[in-house]
């Protein structure tokens, strides 16, 4: 399909074909797609853990030279499965040959996300974007199964079932924006001495406490820029630290209402009156009690 809509005559390269299905997780993944979806889950951890850790004086003296070797060769990973999905572009539904095809599909969401990424890998010092690549998570993930033990358990996996994508969605997303969060903040602070931002690991503090809205003061920006990032990542994150909670409360409310309209539809119905409320004669059609 071209740019217009009309079918795109067109015939590509076998590798096209080949790519696509490969990069394509809707066509039922085999045992290479489900190994490399799999090196990739284990590639964006250790590129998280591996910022994290990197600011840390310490590590960073000892193992400094090892964790930039580690971002290239994730650079070069990532890079090539950037250029593989922009490749095969003309095959995806709604998009054509033309360059202007191509643009736009670079100018979407996730591939937008890559590119920052291998920004943030190539050019030392960015590593606020590095946690953005979390992102990619999302479409890796399981949903949660829980046994059964207790009728209130029960209820509480089925709620917890019910949601398990929106909320493992949303718990990933607040994940990503701590981090986020900490990234800045460090980023700012760390540069004037700011105590508490000498590191991601010790800023994490501070991105938790005040995302969950705890503030115990113990921790806070010093710099204007610090506080105006600081004022919207406040802004941001109180309402989608709350959707957790928001869900599981629906969710009890919705299966709690099913259980009462099971329950009303199992009653048996009343038996019938065998004497009149009013005069105590028997009803026609009712036999008397022995």
């Amino acid at each position: 399909m071209n740019q217009s809509g009309t079918p795109d005559q067109r015939v590509y390269p076998p590798l096209m074909y080949h790519l696509s299905d490969f990069l394509d997780p809707n066509d039922g993944a085999g045992i290479a797609e489900r190994l490399f979806n799999g090196l990739l889950v284990v590639l964006i951890v250790l590129v998280v853990a591996m910022t994290i850790a990197g600011t840390v004086p310490s590590v960073q003296r000892e193992y400094g030279g090892a964790i930039r070797a580690f971002d290239y060769l994730c650079a070069v990973i990532f890079g090539l499965e950037y250029l593989a999905r922009l490749y095969v572009t003309p095959l995806r539904p709604g998009y054509g040959s033309a360059p202007a095809d191509y643009w736009r599909y670079a100018r979407s969401p996730l591939p937008v996300i890559d590119l920052l990424v291998l920004m943030s890998l190539l050019v030392p010092g960015s590593t606020a974007l590095a946690s953005l690549r979390g992102l990619r998570l999302l479409k890796l993930l399981s949903l949660l199964k829980l046994g059964r033990y207790s009728d209130s358990l029960q209820l509480i996996g089925r709620v917890v079932a019910q949601r398990a994508g929106e909320l493992l969605t949303t718990v990933l997303i607040v994940l990503v924006l701590v981090f986020i969060a900490a990234s800045l903040l460090y980023q700012v602070e760390a540069n004037v001495g700011t105590k508490g931002f000498e590191s991601i690991p010790q800023a994490l503090w501070w991105a938790v406490v005040t995302l969950t809205t705890t503030g115990y003061g113990d921790v806070y920006p010093a710099t204007t820029l610090g506080k105006a990032a600081a004022g919207l990542i406040m802004l941001f994150g109180v309402g989608m630290v709350a959707l957790p909670a928001g869900m599981i409360a629906s969710g009890f409310a919705d299966e709690l209402s099913r259980l009462r309209q099971q329950e009303q539809s199992q009653a048996p119905a009343a038996p019938p009156y065998r004497f009149c409320p009013h005069c105590g004669e028997q009803l026609e059609g009712q036999p008397a009690s022995h």
